[in-house]
């Protein structure tokens, strides 16, 4: 079911030391109907490579495992409907100041990892010809249906060359939260320097590595994401393959991410992307003692937390919210199960009726998760990235009681 490494992803080194045990877990999204099988737990440890500071964890579950069938869908989190029409601004502003005489007007988009097409949608609007490559067939029907051309398949180089023979190169390639899911890095970067050709722009986005140290984001170290890549750690990766970082700009998703310009052509840099690297040189976000002090922090938060929630517990219902993959890892690493949360929100349809990997939490509908509480209960926000948009509705529906 999955294999465990010892050499670094990256740059092949034999240099990995470990920063963090979270103990064998369940795949994050493995939720289960009551009566299956529970998932196999797998090692959960997050190494840096010494050579070329790449933080990652250790054990590859097959990819067609994890994102054959997939619960996540892009398109029922206001917060990335939104952020999808910022991301569409910044990448045609982008393509419009490189100055390139070829490009009179919108061009093609392939997107890696496009999920229901909910940002290749934004691009369609603006009048681009886009193509989804989405590896979960269930979610790549839906993006069909809902009218965005998509095909299912996995990506690597050799899916790429018969992109570019069947359609050209992209003028805009996006990977979007997935370089750091892919088992086979080099194929599938490799892949997309071939989709952007000589004169196309390539954007990557990523969980910042910075914004994981500083804000205690353990929660969101599980089997799906391989690596936590810094802009450093990135860029080291990506001129490997001839590609060269000319911009960049911030992204809300993941509770804070990057998003890198890359291309063939070495563009001059732009000043966001000077005023980054500089700031990863102040913060040391690439040195071990960072990412060893980040490892005693969760486990000093775990330990807290389950103290709290076993506190609550004690008197009053405990209602989840958020049964994001992220959540599973928190949870199962504090040792919190269904002795102490009694069910879990969730607005994705895909996950409702089913149960929480390795802590079997019953996820539920907001109706029905609503219906449960009382005003001196309590609900523990699990999905916290998105804690603006919970928060407002529960305070809509009239629970008052403590989040």
């Amino acid at each position: 079911m999955y294999q465990l490494v010892s050499d670094c992803r990256s740059c092949g080194s034999g240099n990995l030391t470990e920063v963090l045990d979270l103990g064998a877990q369940p795949p994050a999204n493995h939720f289960r109907f009551s009566g299956e099988p529970p998932p196999d737990p797998v090692p959960l440890r997050l190494c840096q490579c010494q050579s070329c500071s790449t933080v990652q964890i250790t054990a590859s579950i097959s990819p067609r495992d994890l994102f054959s069938d997939y619960l996540w869908v892009t398109g029922t989190s206001k917060a990335a409907l939104s952020y999808s029409k910022t991301f569409y601004n910044q990448v045609t502003l982008a393509v419009s100041t490189l100055n390139r005489p070829d490009q009179r007007g919108p061009g093609s988009v392939i997107e890696i990892a496009s999920n229901d097409g909910t940002f290749l949608h934004r691009f369609q609007q603006g009048g681009w010809r886009v193509l989804g490559i989405e590896p979960a067939r269930n979610i790549a029907r839906s993006a069909v249906t809902n009218g965005v051309p998509t095909v299912a398949e996995f990506f690597d180089a050799e899916f790429a060359d018969h992109l570019v023979a069947d359609h050209g190169p992209a003028d805009v390639v996006v990977a979007r939260n997935v370089i750091p899911h892919v088992e086979n890095v080099h194929s599938v970067v490799a892949g997309l320097a071939t989709l952007a050709g000589e004169d196309g722009i390539l954007v990557v986005e990523i969980h910042s590595a910075e914004v994981i140290l500083r804000e205690l984001h353990y929660d969101s170290i599980y089997h799906e994401h391989l690596f936590y890549f810094s802009l450093g750690t990135l860029t080291g990766l990506f001129q490997k393959h001839g590609l060269y970082p000319f911009d960049i700009f911030e992204s809300p998703i993941s509770g804070g991410s990057l998003a890198v310009f890359f291309s063939r052509r070495q563009h001059p840099t732009s000043s966001r992307h000077e005023e980054a690297v500089e700031r990863e040189h102040q913060h040391e976000t690439n040195s071990s003692s960072r990412w060893l002090a980040f490892a005693d922090s969760a486990i000093e938060h775990a330990h807290a937390l389950k103290e709290v929630v076993e506190r609550y517990s004690n008197s009053r219902t405990i209602i989840g919210y958020g049964a994001s993959a992220r959540s599973s890892t928190m949870l199962n690493f504090a040792g919190i199960t269904n002795s102490e949360v009694a069910v879990i929100i969730d607005q994705n349809e895909l996950k409702q009726g089913r149960l929480t990997p390795g802590t079997d939490i019953p996820v539920v509908s907001s109706e029905v998760g609503l219906c449960q509480l009382r005003p001196e209960d309590a609900v523990l926000l699990l999905a916290w990235n998105f804690e603006d948009e919970i928060v407002a509705q529960l305070r809509s529906s009239g629970f008052q009681g403590d989040i």
